[in-house]
């Protein structure tokens, strides 16, 4: 039987001792010990160099990744556009207003269109606007005439104009707001000359007008236009006067005023309803009261004295209007009816999209 003793360490020593220290204590035993706490010491050392170059690498694409979307925002607009509408979020962008300016005061040398609260997501709805109303004057073009034109919401300032400022001859047209002002100024008138005024603008009778003009005069109504901030409308030398689309709303507006408030013009704007070639009353009547007056004459093409226009008060519910439009295309009431139903539309377009 063998028997196995565990050498003592002192043995070990005595031995190294003995040998002149050639022999380490432990023996081959510590040596093994030694080599393996070298090998994993390395190996330690190793891990930590690839640890901490691993890091460096996620940071430096982390600094990548967030400069990139730093300087390069909106990147894929596509995909941000399709994530905003499936969140059910609206485009930041497309509700942008549009900076708004009342029609009366908008330029107007050509087409414009404005209304409060157009956002840039109804841009493309007012363009549809545009050339249907573009058509409609094309229709003029075409025949060889010219119109210019304004349309005020009473209620929001917003509308639609072209070439308001463009002068034509006022005709009959006038005889609507010399009537108003004579109903402000004079309104005993009212009373004693009732016929006279009634055929002034119902049948726009010139003899019934003439009346009136050789006892009351032109002075006074233009100091009254010129109140109202139409300086440019003046009757002189005769009974009519030159006119222009901005300025003649401006005096509709103020008739509407005074009806409203319930003034003398209130006790006869009836007059004003169903009133001979009007082709605003014509078009929109049997829709909306409508309150207008308008005038033509026929002196060849080309001529200052060759017109037809029309203007009046179209009291549509919460957005009322004035719509003034004159033309020299005597005769057409066909594209007078069609202009005043293509504005009509466009503003309930736009009463609908912006309120």
């Amino acid at each position: 039987m063998c028997i196995c003793r565990r050498k003592d360490p002192g043995e070990d020593a005595k031995e190294y001792l003995e040998s002149g220290g050639e022999k380490e204590p432990g023996g081959t035993h510590r040596k093994a010990v030694m080599r393996l706490l070298f090998v994993c010491a390395l190996l330690f050392a190793a891990a930590a160099v690839m640890q901490e170059k691993s890091m460096e690498k996620r940071e430096a694409e982390n600094v990548q990744s967030e400069g990139t979307e730093e300087n390069l925002p909106g990147l894929n607009k596509e995909q941000d556009s399709f994530e905003t509408a499936a969140s059910g979020q609206k485009d930041p962008a497309a509700e942008k207003e549009i900076p708004f300016e009342n029609i009366m005061t908008a330029a107007s040398s050509d087409l414009t269109i404005t209304w409060d609260g157009l956002t840039e997501g109804d841009r493309q709805d007012a363009d549809a606007l545009e050339e249907e109303v573009r058509a409609a004057l094309d229709a003029f073009a075409a025949e060889g005439y010219t119109a210019g034109f304004m349309l005020y919401d009473l209620n929001s300032g917003g509308g639609i104009s072209y070439h308001a400022d463009e002068m034509y001859y006022s005709a009959s047209a006038i005889k609507g707001p010399y009537v108003a002002w004579l109903a402000e100024c004079y309104p005993q008138a009212l009373d004693s000359l009732y016929g006279t005024i009634q055929n002034t603008i119902t049948w726009s009778d010139n003899d019934a007008y003439g009346e009136l003009i050789a006892l009351y005069g032109s002075t006074e109504f233009n100091a009254w236009a010129a109140e109202i901030g139409c300086e440019e409308l003046v009757i002189s030398g005769g009974w009519y006067a030159s006119v222009n689309a901005r300025d003649f709303a401006k005096l509709w507006c103020h008739m509407y005023d005074r009806v409203v408030a319930g003034e003398s013009l209130a006790d006869i704007i009836n007059i004003y309803t169903d009133t001979l070639s009007s082709s605003i009353s014509e078009t929109l009547g049997g829709q909306y009261t409508v309150y207008s007056k308008g005038g033509w004459i026929g002196e060849g093409k080309g001529s200052y004295y060759n017109v037809q226009n029309d203007a009046g008060i179209v009291m549509k519910g919460e957005h009322p209007y004035v719509l003034v439009i004159l033309s020299d295309a005597y005769g057409r009431l066909d594209l007078l009816d069609n202009l005043v139903y293509v504005l009509d539309q466009a503003h309930t377009a736009l009463a609908g999209t912006a309120g």
